[in-house]
Formats: structure tokens, sequence, C-alpha cells
């Protein structure tokens, strides 16, 4: 088979991933919103005036400086009247620039394929939404194109959008996967595929050519970086993400997990918790400012396992005040880990096999940045030579 392989972003789930049926594309309106042409004035107006003047049709033009914040807000808002709202806390979000204006538009990724995606766009006091038949899809940057290109058990598909006026409108697809009589092999065993651009069947090669021409995939972006649903809302109405004011202690100290937690409530604090990227380029750069970069610090997560948590999750002051859990929120998080990790057991340098419940954070030099792994409780105990090479990360409000 010489089709692209359809990338499954499981990262760390533990959870088999059942079979799920596509969801049917919602129909969308292609009215285009009529155009409203500021009228001119003949009065003339002094300096100040003029520059109010033109600092307001700016803003018009542009559907209002944060209008489009407010907007997305209010759409986040909308939905905890229609789903649940525990639902919501396990989508995770993104912000993207497809079409050529300075507005970007909100990726609202449910988790699971049958689920798919939910692209906002905005323009002119109006939010209008792509509902993706499955999870996967990229972008050319401002270059106004979307595909949504997934599918699964012998049917797949390339859907291609763009933006005109506010509205998602479909420019062009096509369909691929086992014939009406289910999977057919030829004489050397690789599956046939049957191939339809616009509805009408075609040969593999000219599916290709035909998608290029209106998505080069070789030139897609995907999201760079995706948020939990109370740092994308801090975005929104701040432009900060929620920790930016917080301030981190970096102690050195051979102490469990357990112990350093207990050290951090005791100063007023708690174990760091990281919610996003950029806390962790903070957390980094207070490593190497303060030459810690040899020291494995403890940070506030541990494996939770029970009716709704199942894997590592985040916590603040105490185990039943967890944050957030990672294995719903794998997009967040898949970059934040150490290749291969979190492997839930490892070895002692005794040779024997323990478990790893527990999260610390190093610097790897190799590469300039900072990882998470998981370990055992203690440490010292599993691994002796890390003693002097053990700490923790308070992180105060």
């Amino acid at each position: 088979m010489k089709r692209t392989s359809i990338i499954f972003m499981g990262v760390f789930l533990l959870l088999g991933v059942a079979s799920c049926g596509n969801a049917k594309q919602d129909v969308r309106e292609n009215a285009v919103l009529e155009n409203k042409q500021n009228t001119e004035t003949e009065t003339v107006q002094s300096e100040t005036e003029q520059e109010e003047t033109e600092q307001t049709q700016s803003v018009t033009e542009n559907g209002g400086a944060e209008d489009w914040k407010a907007a997305y807000i209010a759409y986040l808002e909308s939905l905890k009247d229609s789903e649940d709202a525990e639902e919501l806390e396990r989508y995770t979000y993104s912000l993207i620039y497809v079409n050529e204006d300075e507005i970007p538009e909100l990726v609202i990724d449910s988790g699971f394929e049958a689920g798919g995606c939910r692209i906002l766009t905005y323009q002119d006091g109006e939010v209008d939404v792509l509902q993706t038949r499955r999870l996967n899809f990229g972008y050319l940057e401002k270059e106004n194109l979307l595909c949504n290109s997934d599918g699964n058990m012998g049917h797949y598909y390339d859907d291609v959008y763009s933006i005109n006026d506010g509205k998602w409108v479909y420019i062009a697809g096509g369909e691929w996967g086992d014939g009406e009589d289910g999977m057919q092999f030829d004489e050397e065993g690789e599956l046939i595929y049957v191939y339809r651009w616009e509805g009408q069947e075609v040969e593999e090669s000219a599916y290709d050519a035909k998608l290029k021409e209106v998505f080069d995939w070789e030139q897609a972006k995907r999201p760079e970086h995706y948020y939990i649903l109370t740092e994308m809302l801090s975005l929104l109405e701040t432009g900060k993400n929620t920790s930016a004011d917080h301030r981190y202690e970096l102690v050195v100290e051979d102490v469990t997990w357990t112990e350093a937690q207990a050290r951090c409530k005791e100063k007023g604090g708690y174990l760091a918790t990281v919610t996003c990227m950029e806390e962790l380029e903070t957390i980094q750069n207070q490593i190497v400012a303060e030459e810690k970069t040899k020291v494995n610090f403890w940070v506030g997560a541990k494996y939770m396992a029970g009716e709704e948590l199942y894997g590592y999750s985040w916590m603040e002051y105490g185990e039943d005040d967890f944050v957030y859990d990672m294995t719903s929120h794998f997009n967040v998080f898949a970059d934040l880990w150490l290749e291969g990790e979190p492997s839930y057991e490892g070895l002692t340098e005794a040779g024997e096999t323990v478990e790893e419940n527990y999260v610390d954070l190093f610097y790897r030099s190799s590469e300039g940045r900072c990882f998470l792994n998981d370990v055992p409780e203690d440490m010292l105990s599993a691994a002796p030579s890390y003693a002097g090479k053990i700490g923790y990360i308070c992180e105060y409000r």
C-alpha cells in the first residue's frame, strides 16, 4: 500500500481503543454574510478625532480587536449547557492560523476518533464550526487550506476545506478503501483499494495527484501545542498561562516523593504541576540558571488507578486533589515525557524489577531541555548512585 499511514496519537494510552464508526459530517450553511460598508463622513475632523475614527475602523474591519477571544470563550461556555462538563475537561485545545488574517482558529480535540475535532473560525462577530469526521487533520498555515484525512476499518477519506467570508467551505475530496465486496488481495497478498475522487472512480496515482493539486501534505502543519481547558481559557482571557505569575523553589535533598510533597506543603506550596509547555520552559530556564541540571526533581504527579482515573495524574495539595490526568490529555503531554516513558516499571541498580508510580523531571544536556520520567517512590533505595542528585520543585501561587 502506497498511501500515507494514518497517524494515531495514543502516545501512552493504556486502555484498548475500540473501533468506532465514522461520524457523519455536519451540514454547513454556505450563505455569505453581507458586507457592511462604513458610511464615509464629509465632516472635517480634528487630528485627534481622525485618529480615533481610524482606530475604530481598524477594530471593525478585524471583527473587534479582542472580540474573537470573547466569542471563543462564549462558545466554550455554551458547551457546558449541551455537554457533560467532565467531557469538556477531557478535551484538549489549540490555536492555529488557517487563513491569512490575524485571528487564529480554535481547535477542540475530543480525544476519541468518533468524536473528531471541532475547529472554530471567527469573523464579524460570528463563529463558524467545522466538525471533522475523525481526529487527524493538517493545514497550510495562512494559505487558507485544511485537510481532514483519516478513516478506519477499510474506509478512508481526504476532505479539504477553506474559509470564505468567515464560513468553512468544502473544496474537494475523495474516499478510498475496500470495494463493495469487502477486502480483496492481489497476487502478492497486498490489499486492493478502490479510489474515488468527488464520487468518480480513479486510479491511485490519479487520486494522489488530484489531492496534491488542492492540498500538499508535504507542506502541511499540525497544532504544535495543545492545552487543557483551564489553560486555554486563561490564554483567551488574559493572554497568559495560569502559572505565569507563580514562583518556584528548586530544593536539592535526598527525599522520597511523599517526603517532598510534605516539605512543599509545610512551606505553603505544593509539588510543581506542569500544566503546559510554557510552564515547563519557565522551570527549565530556572534549573539552568541555578546550575542544577544534574538533579532529578520530584514533581507533583503520580500513578492513579480508580473508577475515574487511570494513569498518571497531576495534583496540588493532596492525593484526592488532582488537577488533571495525563492519559486523557495525551496530546498535551506527549512531548513532555522522555521517549519510551512512562514505562510503569523498571530495574533497580541491583537488577530487581520495581514499580515506577511517581514522576520526576530532569534536564538532559544532550537535548537542552527537560523531560518527565516515571520512577520508584524511593528513588535512592532503587538507585543508590543518585545520592546527592535528588531534589524537588515547590510551586507557589
